[in-house]
């Protein structure tokens, strides 16, 4: 029964492991518009809401992980359907994590800002 526990630790580390290195693996992938892009959206965050160094490097770290969630999805294969479903997915599980790092009132300004910026490239789109 321990040697199934540790086996079970040592998977769980190994999944952590390969999600962290794909997840940077993507982010090297973006050109350099979309990483300046980035790193200007993540600023902006910063400072409409307010965050706290600690928050501020936690927001970061969720916002990179699923950066490259959402470019495995646009770069992989499927139908626009099934991409569509998939970035809903990943949207709702970065949302949850936001919600827990936030306040109340910060989560709620983060919601605003996002649907701001879906609205924003909605247009740029056509």
């Amino acid at each position: 029964m321990k040697s199934l526990k540790i086996l079970s630790f040592f998977f769980a580390l190994f999944l952590l492991g390969t999600n962290t290195s794909f997840a940077q693996s993507q982010e090297t992938k973006l050109t350099d518009e979309q990483k300046e892009q980035l790193a200007q959206n993540l600023e902006e965050f910063q400072e409409i809401l307010n965050l706290s160094e600690t928050q501020k490097s936690e927001f970061e770290s969720i916002t990179k992980k699923y950066v490259g969630q959402m470019m495995a999805v646009r770069d992989g294969g499927g139908s626009r359907y099934s991409k569509y479903k998939k970035v809903q997915s990943i949207s709702r599980n970065r949302n949850a994590e936001m919600k827990k790092l936030l306040s109340k009132e910060q989560y709620e300004t983060y919601l605003e800002k996002q649907k701001e910026m879906q609205k924003k490239m909605k247009e740029k789109r056509g």
